[in-house]
């Protein structure tokens, strides 16, 4: 499988396309956290579905209400804040 290149393209709030997906990490339909090719993306909004699993190249279809994009460097970002939120 060829490497994705990092990629969104945002059409009107309502169709995300990612580029570059490894794996989703979770999903309901008002957070998607997936680890990309640079790091972990959680797209935050209202009714999100993603479209059929991912494609062979690493492209995923998030249709919904999309109010927010969030960046974290690294695989494990996300993990590590909760994790240091509960023992202070």
């Amino acid at each position: 499988m060829e490497k994705s290149l990092q990629k969104l393209t945002l059409t009107d709030r309502r169709k995300l396309e990612v580029g570059g997906v490894l794996e989703i990490i979770s999903y309901n339909d008002e957070n998607i956290t997936m680890y990309t090719a640079l790091g972990n993306l959680r797209i935050g909004g209202e009714n999100l579905e993603v479209g059929a699993a991912f494609s062979e190249n690493g492209t995923v279809e998030i249709t919904g209400y999309i109010r927010t994009i969030h960046f974290c460097d690294g695989k494990s970002g996300y993990a590590d804040n909760f994790i240091s939120r509960i023992f202070r």
